[in-house]
């Protein structure tokens, strides 16, 4: 396990506290967390960006268009 030590305005480190104490768990599972959604996220960008550049722009976009239509 590694530690990271965040420095924030006391603000937001009260708006946080709140936001792990509304769902029950520590400030550092809240952390956790969001970390996780960040990461995830920033790797489904990573791999789409990876697909799109060996992909067909207008291939796809015909594909979106007739999935469109009724």
């Amino acid at each position: 396990m590694a530690t990271i030590t965040y420095r924030t305005t006391s603000e937001k480190r009260d708006k946080l506290a709140q936001m792990a104490k509304e769902q029950d768990i520590s400030v550092n599972k809240m952390l956790d967390e969001l970390v996780t959604i960040a990461l995830t996220e920033r790797d489904a960008f990573m791999r789409f960006s990876a697909r799109a550049s060996r992909g067909d722009t207008d291939q796809a976009l015909e594909i979106l268009r007739s999935k469109s239509e009724p």
